[in-house]
């Protein structure tokens, strides 16, 4: 294996890994909300989580970035999940400014955490990495 092929499919390895260990924040926040009111070590608990798992992301993002410069493996699908990842990065990054008004944040908001997108997201993946 070429040096960066094999430094292609450790960026894809890690961003994946680093993707789930971010993105666990979501059913645990659901789980987490069956028990409300939350005592306040669990509040700050998600507090932290939530900045955590935003730079996890980011940083997956430009591990998966890197994976697909130097990767031969490329078809559309992946395009399309590299498109969707872009938009959810930055919406994410975006939510998170101040400056921006409360009702646009909660428009964004709408859209970064629509589960539509994350499925879509997670199908043109496997899609993409099967037809490889």
């Amino acid at each position: 294996m070429q040096n960066s092929g094999w430094i292609g499919e450790v960026c894809g390895m890690l961003s994946l890994f680093i993707f789930i260990v971010a993105n666990v924040y979501y059913p645990a926040r659901l789980i987490a909300n069956q028990h409300r009111p939350w005592p306040r070590d669990v509040a700050i608990f998600f507090k932290k989580y939530l900045d955590l798992h935003m730079w996890l992301n980011v940083v997956a993002f430009v591990l998966m970035t890197i994976h697909a410069a130097v990767t031969n493996d490329r078809n559309i699908f992946l395009y399309c999940s590299l498109l969707v990842t872009v938009w959810l990065t930055l919406a994410g990054i975006l939510m998170r400014s101040k400056r921006f008004t409360s009702d646009t944040k909660k428009q964004m908001r709408l859209i970064h955490t629509q589960q539509a997108v994350f499925l879509v997201w997670l199908a043109v993946l496997i899609v993409g990495h099967l037809l490889v």
